[in-house]
């Protein structure tokens, strides 16, 4: 008895357990499968808008553009979990922090640089587009 995307089984009333735990054993494959495209699909778009608003130094210079290339996306699948993770690659990931909350300057201290909210963006994005994403994929 083979069961795959079907809407009625027969069975004898003896094989009842064992045909409703395959049953159940599919559709539990088939919903790890769809969450984890959803995360994989929410992660790329988040990566896509982070990098989309992150600063570009306007001036000639050898770093112009450097950091917004850094940004990357990579999802991470284990057994019951499926994680996407937007980051800086390379050594960028020491200027997240300071653009996103800006920060005094060395030679005016009484003075701060401004704000580049890129990843509050794609973190908002990502969090509340997930749920709906996942939603979509089960509801097929």
């Amino acid at each position: 008895m083979k069961i795959e995307n079907v809407d009625h089984v027969y069975c004898e009333m003896d094989n009842l357990s064992t045909v409703i735990q395959e049953i159940l054993t599919q559709y539990s494959a088939d919903t790890r499968e769809d969450v984890s495209q959803a995360v994989k699909t929410v992660t790329k778009k988040a990566a896509k808008i982070v990098k989309s608003n992150a600063n570009v130094d306007k001036r000639n210079t050898p770093r112009k553009g450097k950091y917004k290339r850094s940004i990357r996306s990579k999802t991470v699948e284990e057994v019951f979990q499926t994680e996407g993770v937007v980051y800086a690659g390379g050594h960028e990931y020491s200027l997240t922090h300071l653009l996103e909350n800006g920060h005094f300057l060395w030679n005016a201290p009484n003075r701060r640089t401004r704000e580049f909210k890129h990843w509050k963006l794609g973190e908002e994005y990502a969090i509340n587009e997930l749920p709906l994403e996942i939603i979509r994929k089960l509801k097929g």
